[in-house]
Protein backbone atom coordinates (compact mmCIF):
# COMPACT_ATOMS: atom_id res chain seq x y z
CA UNK A 1 0.00 0.00 0.00
CA UNK A 2 1.59 3.40 -0.97
CA UNK A 3 0.60 5.72 2.14
CA UNK A 4 0.51 9.56 1.73
CA UNK A 5 3.86 11.03 3.62
CA UNK A 6 1.70 12.95 5.64
CA UNK A 7 -1.35 10.87 6.43
CA UNK A 8 -1.82 10.41 10.13
CA UNK A 9 -2.98 6.85 9.73
CA UNK A 10 -2.88 3.79 7.88
CA UNK A 11 -5.68 1.43 6.97
CA UNK A 12 -5.31 -0.60 10.32
CA UNK A 13 -5.07 2.66 12.78
CA UNK A 14 -8.39 4.24 10.49
CA UNK A 15 -10.15 0.72 11.38
CA UNK A 16 -9.22 0.93 15.22
CA UNK A 17 -10.19 4.61 14.88
CA UNK A 18 -13.82 3.19 13.80
CA UNK A 19 -13.67 0.30 15.96
CA UNK A 20 -13.78 2.30 19.23
CA UNK A 21 -16.62 4.66 18.16
CA UNK A 22 -18.65 2.24 16.30
CA UNK A 23 -18.26 -1.24 18.53
CA UNK A 24 -16.15 0.57 21.84
CA UNK A 25 -19.13 2.80 22.15
CA UNK A 26 -16.45 5.85 22.60
CA UNK A 27 -17.24 9.50 21.55
CA UNK A 28 -16.23 10.86 17.83
CA UNK A 29 -14.40 13.23 19.95
CA UNK A 30 -12.56 11.77 22.26
CA UNK A 31 -11.15 8.94 20.04
CA UNK A 32 -10.64 12.06 16.79
CA UNK A 33 -8.60 13.65 20.20
CA UNK A 34 -6.98 10.26 20.72
CA UNK A 35 -5.91 9.31 17.08
CA UNK A 36 -5.04 13.34 16.54
CA UNK A 37 -7.53 13.99 13.80
CA UNK A 38 -10.19 16.29 13.44
CA UNK A 39 -14.14 14.42 14.33
CA UNK A 40 -15.24 15.40 10.99
CA UNK A 41 -12.46 12.81 9.38
CA UNK A 42 -13.44 10.22 12.55
CA UNK A 43 -17.04 10.10 12.17
CA UNK A 44 -16.44 9.78 7.92
CA UNK A 45 -14.34 7.10 8.53
CA UNK A 46 -16.82 5.72 11.22
CA UNK A 47 -19.44 5.97 8.79
CA UNK A 48 -17.79 4.10 6.21
CA UNK A 49 -16.88 1.07 8.29
CA UNK A 50 -20.21 1.07 9.72
CA UNK A 51 -21.57 0.97 5.77
CA UNK A 52 -18.56 -1.51 4.60
CA UNK A 53 -17.39 -3.25 7.50
CA UNK A 54 -13.58 -3.49 7.81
Amino acid sequence: MNIHKNARLTSHGRAELARRVVEGGQSVAEVAAAFHVCAKTARKWAERFRRLGA
